[in-house]
Protein backbone atom coordinates (compact mmCIF):
# COMPACT_ATOMS: atom_id res chain seq x y z
CA UNK A 1 0.00 0.00 0.00
CA UNK A 2 1.43 3.35 -1.01
CA UNK A 3 1.44 6.21 1.49
CA UNK A 4 -1.10 8.87 0.53
CA UNK A 5 0.72 12.16 0.06
CA UNK A 6 -1.36 13.96 2.67
CA UNK A 7 0.22 11.83 5.43
CA UNK A 8 3.56 13.49 4.66
CA UNK A 9 2.34 16.88 5.86
CA UNK A 10 -0.16 15.89 8.52
CA UNK A 11 2.26 17.19 11.20
CA UNK A 12 5.10 19.69 10.95
CA UNK A 13 8.47 20.04 12.65
CA UNK A 14 8.19 23.60 14.01
CA UNK A 15 5.69 26.43 13.66
CA UNK A 16 8.29 29.03 12.65
CA UNK A 17 11.99 29.56 12.18
CA UNK A 18 14.30 29.78 15.19
CA UNK A 19 17.41 31.82 14.40
CA UNK A 20 19.37 29.77 16.92
CA UNK A 21 18.82 26.52 14.97
CA UNK A 22 20.55 26.22 11.59
CA UNK A 23 19.19 24.58 8.44
CA UNK A 24 15.56 25.64 8.65
CA UNK A 25 13.38 25.21 5.55
CA UNK A 26 9.87 26.64 5.13
CA UNK A 27 8.58 23.11 4.36
CA UNK A 28 9.28 22.18 7.99
CA UNK A 29 6.40 24.44 9.07
CA UNK A 30 3.76 22.81 6.86
CA UNK A 31 1.18 21.05 9.04
CA UNK A 32 -2.31 20.12 7.91
CA UNK A 33 -3.33 19.55 11.53
CA UNK A 34 -1.68 22.55 13.20
CA UNK A 35 0.43 20.11 15.23
CA UNK A 36 4.23 20.41 15.47
CA UNK A 37 6.84 18.09 16.91
CA UNK A 38 8.66 20.75 18.91
CA UNK A 39 5.48 21.84 20.72
CA UNK A 40 4.92 18.46 22.38
CA UNK A 41 6.31 18.11 25.91
CA UNK A 42 9.96 17.08 25.89
CA UNK A 43 10.48 18.14 22.27
CA UNK A 44 11.97 21.64 22.61
CA UNK A 45 13.68 22.46 19.32
CA UNK A 46 16.72 24.15 20.86
CA UNK A 47 17.31 21.35 23.34
CA UNK A 48 16.92 18.72 20.61
CA UNK A 49 19.36 20.61 18.41
CA UNK A 50 21.89 20.60 21.23
CA UNK A 51 22.09 16.81 21.12
CA UNK A 52 24.54 17.03 18.23
CA UNK A 53 25.74 14.06 16.20
CA UNK A 54 26.29 13.32 12.55
CA UNK A 55 22.69 14.10 11.54
CA UNK A 56 20.94 17.44 11.93
CA UNK A 57 17.82 17.68 14.07
CA UNK A 58 15.83 18.16 10.83
CA UNK A 59 17.12 14.85 9.43
CA UNK A 60 16.27 13.10 12.69
CA UNK A 61 12.77 14.60 12.69
CA UNK A 62 12.20 13.59 9.07
CA UNK A 63 13.32 10.03 9.78
CA UNK A 64 11.17 9.83 12.91
CA UNK A 65 8.11 11.14 11.06
CA UNK A 66 8.56 8.63 8.23
CA UNK A 67 8.87 5.78 10.74
CA UNK A 68 5.90 7.14 12.68
CA UNK A 69 3.71 7.20 9.56
CA UNK A 70 4.72 3.69 8.49
CA UNK A 71 4.15 2.28 11.98
CA UNK A 72 0.80 4.03 12.24
CA UNK A 73 -0.34 2.53 8.93
CA UNK A 74 0.59 -0.98 10.03
CA UNK A 75 -0.96 -0.67 13.47
CA UNK A 76 -4.20 1.03 12.43
CA UNK A 77 -4.83 -1.40 9.60
CA UNK A 78 -4.44 -4.37 11.93
CA UNK A 79 -6.82 -2.71 14.40
CA UNK A 80 -9.35 -1.74 11.71
CA UNK A 81 -9.60 -5.32 10.51
CA UNK A 82 -10.83 -6.34 13.97
CA UNK A 83 -13.99 -4.35 13.23
CA UNK A 84 -14.21 -4.54 9.42
CA UNK A 85 -13.68 -6.78 6.42
CA UNK A 86 -13.23 -6.14 2.71
CA UNK A 87 -16.45 -5.55 0.82
CA UNK A 88 -15.09 -7.14 -2.39
CA UNK A 89 -12.48 -9.74 -3.16
CA UNK A 90 -9.50 -8.54 -5.17
CA UNK A 91 -9.79 -9.50 -8.83
CA UNK A 92 -7.05 -10.32 -11.33
CA UNK A 93 -7.97 -11.55 -14.80
CA UNK A 94 -9.75 -10.56 -18.01
CA UNK A 95 -12.55 -8.13 -18.79
CA UNK A 96 -14.08 -9.63 -21.92
CA UNK A 97 -14.78 -13.22 -22.87
CA UNK A 98 -12.49 -15.42 -24.98
CA UNK A 99 -14.97 -17.03 -27.36
CA UNK A 100 -16.06 -15.50 -30.68
CA UNK A 101 -17.82 -16.73 -33.84
CA UNK A 102 -17.78 -13.99 -36.46
CA UNK A 103 -16.86 -10.39 -37.23
CA UNK A 104 -19.13 -7.49 -36.29
CA UNK A 105 -20.29 -4.46 -38.25
CA UNK A 106 -17.29 -2.31 -39.21
CA UNK A 107 -17.04 1.23 -37.87
CA UNK A 108 -14.30 3.87 -37.62
CA UNK A 109 -13.65 3.33 -33.91
CA UNK A 110 -14.26 0.26 -31.79
CA UNK A 111 -13.58 -0.34 -28.14
CA UNK A 112 -14.83 -0.75 -24.63
CA UNK A 113 -16.37 1.53 -22.04
CA UNK A 114 -15.78 0.88 -18.35
CA UNK A 115 -17.67 2.63 -15.55
CA UNK A 116 -17.17 2.44 -11.80
CA UNK A 117 -17.71 4.85 -8.91
CA UNK A 118 -16.33 2.63 -6.14
CA UNK A 119 -14.61 5.06 -3.79
CA UNK A 120 -11.09 3.92 -2.99
CA UNK A 121 -11.07 1.50 -5.95
CA UNK A 122 -8.39 1.20 -8.64
CA UNK A 123 -7.99 -0.79 -11.84
CA UNK A 124 -4.47 -1.58 -13.05
CA UNK A 125 -4.35 -2.39 -16.77
CA UNK A 126 -1.48 -4.80 -17.49
CA UNK A 127 -2.25 -6.19 -20.94
CA UNK A 128 -4.61 -6.03 -23.92
CA UNK A 129 -5.78 -8.79 -26.24
CA UNK A 130 -6.84 -7.63 -29.70
CA UNK A 131 -8.82 -9.92 -31.98
CA UNK A 132 -9.21 -8.74 -35.61
CA UNK A 133 -9.52 -10.42 -39.02
CA UNK A 134 -6.28 -8.66 -40.06
CA UNK A 135 -2.68 -8.55 -38.90
CA UNK A 136 -1.91 -4.94 -38.07
CA UNK A 137 -0.63 -2.45 -35.50
CA UNK A 138 -3.08 0.00 -33.97
CA UNK A 139 -3.04 2.66 -31.26
CA UNK A 140 -5.33 2.10 -28.30
CA UNK A 141 -6.55 5.43 -26.90
CA UNK A 142 -7.57 5.56 -23.24
CA UNK A 143 -9.91 8.42 -22.34
CA UNK A 144 -11.70 9.39 -19.18
CA UNK A 145 -14.81 11.58 -19.13
CA UNK A 146 -12.78 14.65 -20.08
CA UNK A 147 -9.62 13.95 -22.04
CA UNK A 148 -7.16 11.51 -23.60
CA UNK A 149 -5.04 9.95 -20.84
CA UNK A 150 -2.85 7.34 -22.54
CA UNK A 151 -1.97 5.99 -25.98
CA UNK A 152 -0.75 2.38 -26.19
CA UNK A 153 0.47 0.69 -29.38
CA UNK A 154 -0.79 -2.90 -29.78
CA UNK A 155 -0.74 -5.60 -32.46
CA UNK A 156 -3.28 -8.04 -33.88
CA UNK A 157 -2.84 -11.38 -35.67
CA UNK A 158 -5.41 -12.15 -38.36
CA UNK A 159 -8.12 -14.50 -37.14
CA UNK A 160 -6.80 -15.20 -33.65
CA UNK A 161 -6.45 -13.34 -30.34
CA UNK A 162 -3.13 -11.63 -29.70
CA UNK A 163 -2.07 -10.69 -26.17
CA UNK A 164 -0.05 -7.48 -25.80
CA UNK A 165 1.76 -6.92 -22.50
CA UNK A 166 2.10 -3.26 -21.56
CA UNK A 167 3.64 -1.07 -18.89
CA UNK A 168 0.96 -1.12 -16.15
CA UNK A 169 -1.49 1.79 -16.12
CA UNK A 170 -3.37 2.55 -12.90
CA UNK A 171 -6.83 4.07 -13.18
CA UNK A 172 -8.85 5.36 -10.24
CA UNK A 173 -12.46 4.18 -10.26
CA UNK A 174 -14.17 7.55 -10.34
CA UNK A 175 -16.27 7.52 -13.52
CA UNK A 176 -15.97 6.40 -17.15
CA UNK A 177 -12.96 5.12 -19.05
CA UNK A 178 -12.99 4.51 -22.81
CA UNK A 179 -10.57 2.15 -24.60
CA UNK A 180 -10.77 2.97 -28.33
CA UNK A 181 -8.93 1.91 -31.47
CA UNK A 182 -9.39 2.58 -35.21
CA UNK A 183 -8.51 -0.63 -37.09
CA UNK A 184 -8.09 -1.28 -40.79
CA UNK A 185 -9.66 -4.69 -40.29
CA UNK A 186 -12.82 -5.73 -38.47
CA UNK A 187 -13.12 -6.98 -34.84
CA UNK A 188 -14.62 -10.32 -33.88
CA UNK A 189 -17.77 -10.58 -31.76
CA UNK A 190 -16.53 -11.77 -28.38
CA UNK A 191 -18.96 -10.99 -25.57
CA UNK A 192 -18.24 -9.21 -22.31
CA UNK A 193 -18.98 -12.31 -20.21
CA UNK A 194 -19.74 -15.96 -20.73
CA UNK A 195 -23.36 -15.32 -19.65
CA UNK A 196 -23.23 -18.42 -17.51
CA UNK A 197 -24.21 -19.13 -13.91
CA UNK A 198 -27.36 -17.04 -14.12
CA UNK A 199 -25.52 -13.73 -14.56
CA UNK A 200 -27.08 -11.15 -16.90
CA UNK A 201 -24.91 -8.42 -18.38
CA UNK A 202 -25.99 -4.88 -17.49
CA UNK A 203 -24.78 -1.31 -17.95
CA UNK A 204 -26.62 1.59 -16.32
CA UNK A 205 -24.69 4.62 -15.02
CA UNK A 206 -27.82 6.03 -13.36
CA UNK A 207 -28.20 2.90 -11.27
CA UNK A 208 -24.86 1.00 -11.35
CA UNK A 209 -25.09 -2.78 -11.19
CA UNK A 210 -22.05 -4.41 -9.57
CA UNK A 211 -23.07 -8.05 -9.34
CA UNK A 212 -21.38 -11.34 -8.66
CA UNK A 213 -20.62 -13.57 -11.66
CA UNK A 214 -18.24 -16.31 -12.70
CA UNK A 215 -15.97 -13.49 -13.98
CA UNK A 216 -15.90 -11.38 -10.87
CA UNK A 217 -14.71 -8.15 -12.47
CA UNK A 218 -18.47 -7.52 -12.47
CA UNK A 219 -18.26 -6.82 -8.72
CA UNK A 220 -15.97 -3.86 -9.45
CA UNK A 221 -17.30 -2.20 -12.59
CA UNK A 222 -19.71 -2.26 -15.49
CA UNK A 223 -18.22 -2.66 -18.94
CA UNK A 224 -19.54 -2.92 -22.48
CA UNK A 225 -18.52 -2.64 -26.12
CA UNK A 226 -18.86 0.65 -28.01
CA UNK A 227 -18.24 1.90 -31.58
CA UNK A 228 -18.64 5.14 -33.51
CA UNK A 229 -17.08 7.73 -35.80
CA UNK A 230 -15.84 10.52 -33.52
CA UNK A 231 -14.31 9.95 -30.03
CA UNK A 232 -15.60 13.37 -29.01
CA UNK A 233 -19.08 11.81 -29.06
CA UNK A 234 -18.04 8.68 -27.13
CA UNK A 235 -20.41 9.38 -24.24
CA UNK A 236 -23.36 9.14 -26.66
CA UNK A 237 -22.38 5.82 -28.25
CA UNK A 238 -24.60 2.89 -27.38
CA UNK A 239 -23.15 0.23 -25.08
CA UNK A 240 -23.59 -3.47 -25.82
CA UNK A 241 -22.52 -6.83 -24.44
CA UNK A 242 -20.15 -7.37 -27.40
CA UNK A 243 -16.57 -6.47 -26.44
CA UNK A 244 -15.53 -5.34 -29.96
CA UNK A 245 -12.58 -7.73 -30.20
CA UNK A 246 -10.96 -6.49 -26.97
CA UNK A 247 -10.01 -8.12 -23.71
CA UNK A 248 -8.47 -6.06 -20.93
CA UNK A 249 -6.09 -7.87 -18.62
CA UNK A 250 -5.52 -6.41 -15.16
CA UNK A 251 -6.58 -6.33 -11.55
CA UNK A 252 -8.87 -4.42 -9.24
CA UNK A 253 -8.06 -3.42 -5.68
CA UNK A 254 -9.44 -1.12 -3.02
CA UNK A 255 -7.17 1.18 -1.02
CA UNK A 256 -8.63 1.11 2.48
CA UNK A 257 -5.96 3.59 3.62
CA UNK A 258 -7.74 6.30 1.68
CA UNK A 259 -10.29 6.23 4.51
CA UNK A 260 -7.60 7.76 6.69
CA UNK A 261 -6.06 10.27 4.34
CA UNK A 262 -7.74 11.94 1.36
CA UNK A 263 -8.64 15.33 -0.05
CA UNK A 264 -11.66 15.28 2.27
CA UNK A 265 -9.58 14.84 5.45
CA UNK A 266 -9.90 17.61 8.03
CA UNK A 267 -7.11 17.06 10.55
CA UNK A 268 -7.99 20.14 12.56
CA UNK A 269 -11.77 19.92 13.00
CA UNK A 270 -12.89 16.33 12.45
CA UNK A 271 -12.55 14.21 15.60
CA UNK A 272 -11.31 11.05 13.89
CA UNK A 273 -8.98 12.90 11.52
CA UNK A 274 -7.58 14.87 14.44
CA UNK A 275 -6.94 11.62 16.31
CA UNK A 276 -5.02 10.38 13.26
CA UNK A 277 -2.78 13.46 13.39
CA UNK A 278 -2.21 13.09 17.11
CA UNK A 279 -1.39 9.38 16.72
CA UNK A 280 1.25 10.16 14.10
CA UNK A 281 2.65 12.94 16.31
CA UNK A 282 2.94 10.71 19.38
CA UNK A 283 4.56 7.85 17.46
CA UNK A 284 6.94 10.25 15.70
CA UNK A 285 8.08 11.73 19.02
CA UNK A 286 8.50 8.25 20.46
CA UNK A 287 10.83 7.33 17.59
CA UNK A 288 12.70 10.63 17.90
CA UNK A 289 13.20 10.25 21.64
CA UNK A 290 14.39 6.66 21.20
CA UNK A 291 16.99 7.76 18.66
CA UNK A 292 18.25 10.53 20.94
CA UNK A 293 18.33 8.22 23.95
CA UNK A 294 20.39 5.64 22.09
CA UNK A 295 22.57 7.98 20.05
CA UNK A 296 25.59 7.85 22.36
CA UNK A 297 25.97 11.62 22.00
CA UNK A 298 26.71 13.46 25.26
CA UNK A 299 24.81 16.68 25.95
CA UNK A 300 23.14 18.41 28.87
CA UNK A 301 19.82 17.07 27.59
CA UNK A 302 20.87 13.41 27.50
CA UNK A 303 22.86 13.55 30.74
CA UNK A 304 19.98 15.01 32.73
CA UNK A 305 17.15 13.11 31.14
CA UNK A 306 18.47 9.78 29.91
CA UNK A 307 16.95 7.55 32.57
CA UNK A 308 14.10 9.61 33.92
CA UNK A 309 12.79 12.33 31.61
CA UNK A 310 13.37 10.53 28.31
CA UNK A 311 11.96 7.25 29.56
CA UNK A 312 8.91 8.95 31.05
CA UNK A 313 8.30 10.87 27.83
CA UNK A 314 8.50 7.71 25.73
CA UNK A 315 6.03 5.93 28.00
CA UNK A 316 3.64 8.87 27.74
CA UNK A 317 3.90 9.02 23.93
CA UNK A 318 3.31 5.26 23.68
CA UNK A 319 0.29 5.37 26.00
CA UNK A 320 -1.34 8.25 24.12
CA UNK A 321 -0.57 6.65 20.74
CA UNK A 322 -2.33 3.44 21.76
CA UNK A 323 -5.35 5.41 22.97
CA UNK A 324 -5.55 7.23 19.64
CA UNK A 325 -5.29 3.97 17.65
CA UNK A 326 -8.10 2.41 19.66
CA UNK A 327 -10.31 5.48 19.25
CA UNK A 328 -9.77 5.69 15.48
CA UNK A 329 -10.47 2.00 14.90
CA UNK A 330 -13.67 2.11 16.95
CA UNK A 331 -15.02 5.32 15.42
CA UNK A 332 -13.85 5.40 11.79
CA UNK A 333 -16.89 5.19 9.52
CA UNK A 334 -16.66 2.50 6.79
CA UNK A 335 -18.81 4.84 4.69
CA UNK A 336 -15.71 6.99 4.07
CA UNK A 337 -15.07 4.77 1.07
CA UNK A 338 -16.37 1.56 -0.47
CA UNK A 339 -13.51 -0.72 0.55
CA UNK A 340 -14.62 -2.06 3.92
CA UNK A 341 -17.80 -3.06 5.66
CA UNK A 342 -18.50 -3.82 9.30
CA UNK A 343 -17.89 -7.39 10.34
CA UNK A 344 -21.08 -9.23 11.28
CA UNK A 345 -21.63 -9.69 15.00
CA UNK A 346 -20.21 -12.97 16.23
CA UNK A 347 -21.60 -15.27 18.88
CA UNK A 348 -24.71 -17.24 19.65
CA UNK A 349 -28.08 -15.82 18.62
CA UNK A 350 -30.68 -15.59 21.32
CA UNK A 351 -34.01 -17.26 20.73
CA UNK A 352 -37.12 -16.81 22.79
CA UNK A 353 -38.93 -19.95 23.74
CA UNK A 354 -42.55 -20.15 24.81
CA UNK A 355 -42.92 -22.53 27.74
Amino acid sequence: MSIPSCFDTVIGFTRSEDICVDGYDAAYSISDSGLYIDELQGMSLRILDAVGGKDSIWEMMDRARMNGINTFKTDIFAELMKYNEYRRERFAGDIGHRRFTQTITKDTYHGMRLFSDIRGGYFTLRGITLNLNTTETVDLYIYDDFELLHTVTIDSLAGKPNLNSITPIELELNGNYYFLFAPTGTPYNNKMTCGCGGYRWCFNTDKPCYNSSRENWTLWCMSGGIHGDDPADRDDWSVSQFAQGLRLHGDFRCDAMSMLCSDASDFENNEVDSAIAWAILFKTCEFLTYEIKNSGEVSRYTLIGNDDTLGANMAYYSERYTAMINYIAANLEPSRNDCLKCRPAMGMKKFSQRL
